[in-house]
């Protein structure tokens, strides 16, 4: 019993990392043409939303400077037809942050059910040009909201991987002892994957998610003969 509620919460872990992963190589592979660019790292959206739901994507404007700054952007959201653009300009005072808000609906889906937003900081005196793209899954999980899904899932991960831990220690076997240790790896194998996707380390993300996925496949063929 341990072992299988220990099994849920790791894989609905590494199903959570995934799922972050997945969208910003979505999205990266969307807008790709080949220009670098310094990152943007003001840009948030949403992992998931419903259908029937609007989805709110926000881009911070961060001026550090001692100086008032104008930054002017562009924004492009995917489409079913086609593709949205908008281009403005902010005004921040030095030392201060200012946000726009970008609504995104099922109308911007996009290669089945993603939607993909773009935001490009044009270059001037003070900065050079910066880009941020990120990815997101337009899915009905229950009839949930798709801003519940990702922390209830990220709840019932560490629960489950806690709670499985914690029965399996009542057992005293040397089996048991070392399928212990074995998923003691795992879990920490789980955790490490979710915050490199949660820190955009995406390399690390997609190696440290196959290493987990096979570990977590021999593990459960041993633990479930």
């Amino acid at each position: 019993m341990s072992r299988a509620i220990f099994f849920l919460g790791a894989s609905l872990g590494l199903a959570l990392a995934v799922l972050i992963i997945w969208n910003q190589m979505e999205a990266i592979h969307y807008y790709f043409n080949g220009a670098k660019y310094e990152p943007f790292n003001g840009l948030r959206c949403p992992l998931m939303i419903a259908p029937t739901e609007k989805g709110i994507a926000t881009a911070a404007f961060n001026n550090p400077t001692n100086r008032d700054i104008k930054f002017f952007y562009r924004v492009e959201i995917s489409g079913t037809v086609s593709a949205r653009q908008i281009e403005d300009q902010i005004a921040v005072a030095p030392h201060q942050t200012k946000s726009v808000q970008l609504s995104v609906d099922i109308n911007d889906v996009d290669l089945g059910f993603f939607i993909f937003v773009k935001v490009n900081i044009l270059p001037n005196s003070l900065h050079r040009a910066e880009q941020a793209v990120c990815g997101i899954m337009v899915t009905n999980i229950l009839a949930l909201a798709g801003n519940h899904i990702p922390p209830a899932a990220l709840s019932l991960s560490f629960l489950g991987m806690a709670i499985g831990l914690a029965l399996g220690q009542q057992t005293s076997t040397k089996e048991d002892r070392n399928t212990a240790r074995v998923t003691q790896a795992l879990g920490i194998l789980v955790l490490l994957t979710l915050l490199a996707a949660a820190l955009g380390w995406w390399l690390a993300g997609i190696a440290l998610s196959a290493v987990t996925l096979l570990l977590l496949l021999i593990s459960a063929r041993f633990a479930f003969p």
